[in-house]
């Protein structure tokens, strides 16, 4: 038995062990991180900021789905809402007015707009800047 392969192969396993640890401490901490910021970064209107080499964004998923029963087809249905959230958003930028989930509620068609809950949900990303 090569006892030095084995002593490395324990150390390794050891330290992968608290590897572990500390990663998933720090994926918790980000988490609360995120809960923090993600208000500050709507309520201060930015999209985007850059720091330490990182440029940390805004991401937003839109959610759509029916105020009452669950619909069978929610891809679908979330598809399109999403391509109408899309000309609402264009249209809110060149109106320089904030996109929310009532612009896209009005730019939907009237038997949808009165049928739906649209949601925002927002998290943030980095990327190397």
């Amino acid at each position: 038995m090569n006892m030095e392969q084995l002593k490395e192969f324990v150390a390794l396993e050891k330290r992968k062990r608290d590897l572990d640890s500390e990663l998933k401490a720090i994926a918790a901490r980000i988490d609360d991180l995120e809960q923090a910021l993600v208000p500050q970064f709507l309520n201060d209107g930015i999209n985007s900021l850059r720091i330490d080499g990182r440029q940390v964004y805004l991401a937003q998923e839109i959610y759509a789905g029916p105020l009452r029963d669950r619909a069978d087809n929610t891809q679908s249905l979330k598809a399109f809402v999403r391509e109408v959230a899309e000309e609402a958003r264009l249209r809110c930028e060149q109106a320089e007015r904030l996109f929310t989930e009532d612009e896209v509620r009005a730019a939907l068609p009237a038997p949808l707009s009165g049928a739906l809950k649209i949601s925002f949900v927002h998290s943030l990303r980095s990327r190397k800047a």
